[in-house]
């Protein structure tokens, strides 16, 4: 930087358009910056998708897996909003889901968070939501922070049945990021530990009994996390630091070339 101001110097006392020509350039290159910090900042968005395919309890849902999907996105700046798609499907037939697991980081409190629903497709009764750390055993899969009961009383035209969906943002907590419900439950003696759980049930006419189902495959864009720690992303600095040192090259082959004249 101290051989820029040295230029400026050396440019100003040598004609009266350069300082105009100085301040259109450094205009241009905090433009360059700023949109280069906005897709640094953008570059730390996650995603966490899990798709269901395992099962760890009960029979076999009829149909092909994922038989259902959950989508953790971030959508707030700073990132403080997550939105959740639950969607049910290669459910077939009369199954649908009862209930659905979640985790939430262990330094989080997860009676903070709140959710608030938003579109869907499909028929179906909106599910209560519950939250407590380690509030909720899941089957043979251990003990999750989040659940959401669906209706089990009704028909299909109450259940969540497959090729239905619903979004949910979920605010409450500063600094929530999607990651933060990349954690696996706490251990209670089942099968084993699991981001989330989901437990299906059969139609009354499709017999079978009821589906304990994990995910087979955790998806994650962004800031994907490992042996649930952190990963620092440097790559917004590195973007921001690049294009602002192009960007001041630029300029400085211009004053230079300006000096020549």
């Amino acid at each position: 930087m101290a051989w820029f101001l040295r230029e400026v110097k050396r440019v100003k006392t040598g004609g009266k358009n350069v300082g105009v020509i100085m301040k259109i350039t450094l205009k241009s290159i905090l433009g360059i910056a700023a949109v280069s910090a906005a897709g640094a900042l953008n570059s730390t968005a996650s995603t966490v998708t899990y798709d269901f395919g395992q099962v760890s309890g009960g029979s076999t849902p009829a149909g092909s897996a994922p038989w259902v999907e959950a989508v953790f996105t971030d959508v707030g700046m700073p990132a403080d909003t997550v939105q959740l798609t639950l969607s049910g499907g290669n459910l077939v037939g009369s199954a649908y889901v009862s209930c659905w697991y979640f985790n939430v980081s262990p330094l989080l409190n997860p009676t903070a968070l709140s959710f608030t629903a938003g579109g869907s497709t499909g028929s179906f009764t909106g599910p209560s939501i519950l939250t407590g750390a380690n509030g909720f055993k899941a089957g043979p899969d251990g003990k999750f922070d989040i659940l959401f009961a669906f209706d089990s009383t009704g028909d299909d035209s109450t259940r969540f049945n497959g090729g239905d969906s619903v979004t949910y943002t979920i605010s409450g907590i500063s600094g929530l990021t999607a990651d933060d419900f990349n954690w696996l439950s706490t251990s209670a003696g089942g099968s084993g530990a699991y981001p989330s759980a989901a437990h299906i049930q059969p139609g009354s006419a499709d017999g079978g009994c009821p589906s304990w189902i994990n995910p087979t495959t955790t998806q994650i864009l962004g800031n994907a996390r490992t042996d649930q720690g952190s990963v620092p992303d440097s790559s917004a600095t590195l973007t921001l630091l690049g294009a602002s040192l192009a960007g001041i090259g630029i300029l400085r082959g211009k004053l230079k070339s300006r000096m020549t004249r």
